[in-house]
């Protein structure tokens, strides 16, 4: 599966449920593929299994927002995901990429400074399923709200 990926033009894939069985194989057949295998990684980990978690994934770390679903359309809680981040760069020298829960430009913009990338997903998703012309809106709305984040080789 990790050769048909990379053969389709990816250059990574993050297989958010893989029990930790097969994890091994499938992290074998990523690295062969030559694909980064990024983590998503939970918040209530130890700082030593976060280490551990880490050292599985290439490419980068996925530290979610929130702690709900994705879908999630409430507040976050910044200063958590502060702290998470910090363990998190302390664990790893992987980028850090959050997202799940960042429903609004405002919140991506709260929730830049403190990671390498932002995820923005279900609330396009959303817009395109309906309200489809607003989609373009928000996501303007979102790339305004985050560009003052954006470095130069990202905007190029």
């Amino acid at each position: 599966m990790a050769r048909l990926f990379a053969d389709a033009g990816a250059v990574g894939a993050m297989v958010v449920d893989l029990p930790d069985n097969q994890a091994e194989r499938w992290q074998a057949a990523a690295k062969d593929a030559h694909l980064s295998t990024p983590r998503l990684v939970p918040r209530h980990l130890a700082d030593t299994d976060l280490a551990t978690v880490a050292a599985g994934a290439s490419g980068w770390l996925y530290a979610p927002a929130s702690t709900a679903p994705t879908g999630y359309r409430g507040p976050l809680d910044v200063p958590a995901l502060a702290d998470f981040t910090t363990r998190l760069r302390a664990a790893s020298p992987l980028p850090v990429v959050s997202g799940v829960g960042i429903s609004a430009p405002v919140l991506a913009e709260r929730v830049a400074p403190l990671v390498d990338a932002v995820v923005i997903g279900t609330p396009l998703v959303r817009a395109l399923m309906t309200v489809p012309e607003q989609a373009p809106v928000l996501t303007a709305a979102f790339a305004q709200a985050l560009n003052p984040y954006a470095t130069t080789e990202a905007r190029a």
